[in-house]
């Protein structure tokens, strides 16, 4: 989800990519998926909400993005973005970010206010784009950039040539709590009919259409707020004490992509929450990725089967990535490209 403004610009490189380039229909596009800060301060440094709404504003709009509105309680703020979410605890901080958005601009906003020997724990986050010569940086120019700022090291999560997700972390000693889960559903070619549903619809419409497809019910008991795009996207905040979670759908036919985030304690078996999150988008495929402190999470989709697995310990937490995809039944028609 995010601000639909942003067309794909004409690449002007040299005079033959040039006339190669107009020759191509580029489609209605918008880049879904995210980029992600987890920022863990220590506990000398006081509480990161006591910072200030404004304080995180300029962090969001040093990104590029804008924020829409707030979502509070007790132990959080969820900012909805223009480009996303944003979810600010006293000792923590998460930001997701689409489309063209620049995070490691943030985290150098952030270090104005936030001194970097407080930051006990950071990654960053970046999966694959589809178009990823028309973003602003690379991963590796993010990786390098932060390594300037705090000590860390860089790997990727599946095949280069498919679906992966690159991760920069801080190489510090840290310690998560017992009970600090994170689970990321990252889909992609969702149901054509359901994608339609998200296009060029009323907020009234949507808002009725999240219900129908249980949106803002699959994990139950949350204060939610929500927001819709033109002429395409929706996303959602949710929050219910400490937890929360996020849905961000992108619905464009280049790209259709849907992400689903929460930190909600599922302790080391997603597999029903990741059935009843796939269940209502039918992607044809899908990553799963799990941070567990010290424990390696469960997970079979039915319908689906398991592609690249790939395990390694971060920061405490073992990080799990899977994929997953609808089996082939037998040859399928190209895709019809409009010219």
């Amino acid at each position: 989800a995010g601000s639909r403004q942003n067309a794909l610009p004409t690449l002007a490189l040299v005079p033959h990519l040039r006339i190669m380039v107009r020759s191509m229909a580029t489609p209605r596009f918008f880049e879904g998926p995210e980029k992600k800060l987890e920022v863990v301060v220590t506990p000398e440094h006081g509480s990161l909400r006591a910072l200030g709404e404004q304080v995180w504003r300029r962090v969001v709009e040093a990104a590029g993005a804008q924020v829409l509105s707030r979502l509070r309680n007790e132990e959080c703020d969820a900012y909805l973005l223009s480009e996303s979410s944003l979810f600010v605890y006293d000792d923590w901080f998460v930001m997701i970010t689409c489309g063209q958005t620049t995070l490691v601009d943030a985290f150098e906003e952030l270090l104005r206010t936030v001194p970097r020997e407080s930051v006990a724990f950071l990654v960053y986050e970046r999966k694959n784009e589809h178009y990823p010569e028309q973003q602003p940086t690379s991963f590796y120019d993010d990786a390098r950039r932060l390594q300037a700022m705090v000590p860390g090291r860089a790997v990727r999560f599946g095949d280069e040539h498919g679906h992966y997700v690159q991760l920069f972390h801080t190489t510090r000693p840290f310690v998560p709590e017992t009970s600090d889960p994170t689970l990321e559903v990252l889909m992609h070619s969702i149901d054509r009919h359901v994608a339609e549903r998200f296009m060029d619809a009323n907020p009234e419409a949507v808002t009725r259409l999240a219900a129908e497809l249980g949106l803002d019910t699959m994990l139950p008991g949350f204060a939610t707020s929500e927001h819709v795009f033109k002429p395409a996207g929706y996303s959602l905040n949710a929050l219910k004490g400490a937890e929360y979670y996020t849905v961000h759908v992108t619905p464009e036919g280049a790209g259709s992509y849907v992400s689903f985030e929460t930190n909600f304690d599922f302790g080391d078996d997603p597999t029903g929450l990741v059935a009843a999150v796939v269940e209502p988008f039918r992607p044809r495929a899908f990553d799963v990725l799990t941070f567990l402190p010290g424990a390696e999470a469960k997970l079979s989709v039915e319908g689906y089967s398991l592609g690249d697995h790939v395990v390694d310990e971060l920061g405490g937490y073992r990080v799990s990535y899977s994929q997953y995809f609808v089996p082939p039944t037998g040859p399928r028609a190209p895709h019809q490209l409009a010219l």
